[in-house]
């Protein structure tokens, strides 16, 4: 179903449509880039502070559980992944412009709870699905109903004296056929074409209300199985929960998606704890506790009613072959790799210390480098053979590899040296995942062969801050090199830094 010339050419002469922040635009501009590096990415969203911090919220919130909570916008990026922090700031930097407009005869608290919740129910979904792509499903759910406002806006009187059947969103969608010959779906849909937004985001708004996607093919199918289930989801938490309901939502979900009857459940309480964190997110109150309670007890008695009857199930989902843009992917990741021990190469590390670098003096965060040598290497070397030796350093890089978080680089830069550089890291965290590292490497007792080793590390460790405001990539390298050569002359197996170089000197 498509936009009329008609109602196209009465949409563009409106002058109160919804329009695009200035700030959205920017990130859809970003967003089509595919070489965006961070650097981009954290001068778009800081240029905004009140979604700057938003950002950060989100990466320490329960939505992005993590160990370690993210203390500056570089490290919450880093959490997030750069697509996903462009999707979240254009999330929250749309809702915060279109809350601003002036409802007619529409119910703002109605489409707003409805909008917000099955947002957060698509990334639910997306996430469950092991999907990559769980954020702009969740910005796809969140403007599905996009084109209510722009028709609220736009067509005069559509939705007066309409309040009942905006609480039945089947009803409301007979409603706009039978008045302008489409539904808000296709003017969401064209909204989108006019912002220039992605074409699989249209896609996902124009075939939001059928959740099989029949008419879609492809890889998006299930981006829009996911987007138009959120709507399904969030009206049956909204309109209370029903034995006919959910018997709906079990088929739909178990034919569409894969998930059983036991698992949606279970989605039920997830969907609970993650409510107050959309509200707390968007700043804006969806549900009494109370209410939420009820519902959820309701959705576990009718599941648990519902998964007795299911006699059998599809299998798992399965993974598909890894698309001809992954194999690319690898094999230049390929290119970037030392063939012995699978870190990366010298080559790589050089220029992703540059960039980090930059960012560093860009955004005044630090950013740590610690040069690892393997102790009394040539010994091994001489004395075991270089077979023993190459499984030394294998083993090595095993371990240095599990002291560190995926954000962080670790290269081999030759021989038995290794280097590893820390973005977002001070000298005093930077020092203890080294020495963490080092304690780890020299209680382990390999057996090679029948040949029982310990080897040690000795670490130095070198910090741009404001203490030491390195400017060149070998300046870092050279004090970092420093560190070490400390290390080796106070006895080995130990970890060193700048600063102990500096005060020794002085």
């Amino acid at each position: 179903m498509k936009v009329s010339e008609q109602l196209a050419k009465r949409l563009k002469g409106a002058t109160n449509l919804p329009s695009l922040p200035a700030v959205g635009a920017q990130i859809v501009e970003l967003a089509q880039d595919p070489e965006i590096e961070i650097r981009r990415v954290a001068q778009a969203v800081s240029s905004d502070p009140a979604l700057a911090a938003k950002v950060m919220r989100i990466a320490n919130s329960a939505l992005y559980a993590q160990r370690r909570r993210s203390t500056n916008l570089r490290q919450a990026i880093i959490v997030l992944g750069l697509n996903a922090t462009l999707t979240l700031a254009l999330s929250f930097s749309l809702v915060h412009t279109l809350k601003e407009s002036t409802p007619k005869g529409l119910n703002f608290n109605r489409f707003w709870r409805r909008s917000i919740l099955a947002a957060t129910w698509g990334k639910l979904l997306a996430t469950e699905c092991h999907r990559r792509d769980a954020e702009e499903v969740f910005l796809a759910c969140l403007l599905q109903d996009l084109g209510i406002l722009a028709l609220d806006q736009s067509v005069r009187g559509l939705y007066d004296g309409a309040d009942r059947i905006q609480g039945d969103h089947d009803s409301l969608c007979q409603h706009e056929k039978d008045e302008i010959g489409c539904d808000h779906a296709a003017v969401g849909a064209w909204l989108l074409n006019e912002w220039a937004f992605p074409e699989h985001l249209r896609t996902a708004i124009e075939f939001s209300h059928d959740p099989s996607a029949t008419k879609v093919s492809g890889d998006l199918t299930g981006f829009v199985r996911c987007v138009a289930l959120s709507g399904v989801m969030a009206d049956a938490w909204i309109e209370g929960v029903s034995d006919r309901g959910m018997k709906r939502i079990g088929d739909l979900t178990r034919s569409t998606l894969d998930i059983k009857t036991a698992r949606l459940g279970e989605l039920f309480e997830v969907i609970s704890d993650q409510i107050p964190v959309a509200e707390d997110l968007f700043e804006m109150r969806l549900f009494d506790p109370s209410r939420t309670a009820d519902i959820l007890e309701r959705a576990r008695e009718v599941l648990m009613v519902r998964n007795l009857q299911v006699i059998s199930e599809v299998a798992e989902l399965r993974h598909t072959a890894e698309s001809l843009e992954n194999q690319n992917q690898e094999l230049r990741e390929e290119g970037r790799r030392d063939t012995l021990t699978g870190l990366f190469n010298r080559a790589y590390l050089e220029e992703a210390l540059a960039k980090e670098l930059d960012d560093s003096g860009d955004y005044d965060w630090p950013v740590s480098l610690a040069f690892i040598d393997i102790d009394y290497f040539k010994q091994v070397n001489d004395t075991y053979g270089h077979r023993i030796g190459d499984l030394i350093l294998k083993e090595a890089a095993s371990s240095l590899l599990s002291g560190t978080r995926e954000s962080d680089v670790v290269a081999r830069y030759g021989g038995d040296e290794f280097v590893i550089l820390l973005p977002g890291t001070d000298q005093l965290r930077a020092r203890s995942v080294c020495e963490r590292i080092q304690t780890s490497m020299a209680h382990v007792e390999h057996d090679f062969d029948g040949q029982k080793l310990v080897v040690t590390p000795s670490i130095g460790v070198a910090t741009r801050d404001s203490a030491y405001p390195f400017e060149a990539v070998s300046d870092l390298l050279e004090a970092a090199d420093q560190a070490l050569y400390l290390a080796k002359s106070l006895g080995r197996n130990q970890v060193a830094t700048h600063s102990d170089v500096a005060r020794k000197s002085a």
